[in-house]
């Protein structure tokens, strides 16, 4: 369900950089926009996406805008062959390969150029798994605002984010707060920090 249409599980990051413009916010999202998966070996692909629709790329500028907040979706597409498939087809095909030339024995690199093959010729066949995050940054606040739960998609978020925008995002948590609330302490003496002081001086 959409973060603007209904009740959803958020995480909100702090956003370190400068604040892109409209032009620039909509460059970032077009450089790095969702492309499908091309021939070959990769099996993970991600990208900018309308959040109103994955399959809209780049994002439509005119729905990115939501008063002060940028609001797109990061999408995630991943294709597997299943080792087992993989192995058992690979097993058949030695076996055609030794019967056709006659070969008692099939070397290392032959069998690691056969099983990359076939492995291209499964991923072709099988459908990618795609996944949606959507993400609304204040941008008047610095704060951006996601439903990406997993540490693995929000590493993914975070890579893309600092390609696309120049920005860091990090997630709100004490010691990140107090960074914003007390700029001039060293990285040293934040790590010194009680925790529970940091949420007192933020209350």
């Amino acid at each position: 369900m959409s973060m603007l249409q209904g009740s959803v599980s958020l995480k909100r990051f702090l956003v370190l950089g400068p604040v892109p413009d409209e032009k620039d916010l909509q460059a970032g999202l077009e450089q790095d926009q969702f492309r499908p998966f091309q021939d070959g070996l990769e099996e993970e692909r991600m990208g900018w996406c309308d959040w109103r629709n994955p399959l809209i790329t780049p994002p439509d500028a005119d729905w990115v805008s939501q008063e002060r907040f940028a609001v797109f979706a990061l999408r995630i597409d991943t294709r597997r062959v299943p080792p087992a498939l993989l192995k058992a087809h690979v097993d058949l095909r030695l076996q055609t390969l030794q019967k056709e030339k006659d070969l008692a024995f099939v070397g290392k690199e032959a069998r690691i150029s056969l099983a990359d093959e076939v492995k291209v010729e499964l991923l072709r066949k099988v459908l990618p798994s795609p996944k949606v995050v959507e993400v609304a940054w204040d941008l008047k606040n610095g704060i951006l605002w996601t439903t990406a739960s997993s540490s693995k998609v929000q590493g993914a978020l975070t890579t893309l984010f600092i390609k696309s925008f120049g920005c860091e995002i990090h997630p709100l948590a004490p010691l990140v707060l107090s960074g914003r609330l007390c700029p001039d302490l060293s990285v040293e003496a934040l790590m010194a920090l009680d925790p529970l002081d940091l949420e007192l001086e933020e209350a």
